[in-house]
């Protein structure tokens, strides 16, 4: 299945609608400005890893740590999947993620400008889910060159 879908804020926290269910892109998508309803998408033993920062973690312990210092970045950033092609076993999706430069985030010894200056950042995600719809891994690949040249400006 394909779509684009049109980026909305999301003020409160989408519910958690496990793969191969209506809804599950928007709200997996909405998810990602949300610490503990992202964690509630992933199985307890799942792993999230960012190829562009090489970091991977594994389990809700460590998966909340991350997404601590991913909001504390960009507390209103959004996630919207614009494509994706599913199957039994999991999906791979392109999406946009865009927020503000509003707090720290150090990238290849870069470090964020804190000056609320806008960023969008296209990328693509490849992922397994369990019998459970549960994400047992979820794999992002993204230009982090593009993002520190927002920050350069």
């Amino acid at each position: 299945m394909s779509s684009v879908l049109t980026p909305t804020p999301v003020l409160t926290p989408p519910p958690i609608v496990r793969y191969g269910q209506p809804g599950f892109f928007e709200a997996y998508g909405a998810a990602w400005g949300f610490r503990d309803t992202l964690i509630g998408f992933f199985a307890k033993d799942g792993t999230y890893t960012d190829k562009a920062s090489n970091v991977t973690v594994q389990g809700p312990e460590m998966l909340g740590r991350f997404m601590k210092v991913y909001l504390r970045f960009s507390p209103k950033c959004t996630v919207t999947f614009t494509n994706w092609l599913a199957t039994e076993r999991g999906f791979a999706a392109e999406w946009v993620w865009e927020g503000n430069n509003d707090g720290p985030l150090r990238v290849h010894d870069m470090h964020s400008p804190e000056d609320g200056s806008h960023w969008r950042i296209d990328g693509i995600s490849i992922c397994t889910v369990n019998d459970a719809g549960e994400i047992q891994t979820h794999v992002d690949y993204w230009d982090s060159d593009h993002l520190l040249r927002t920050w350069r400006r």
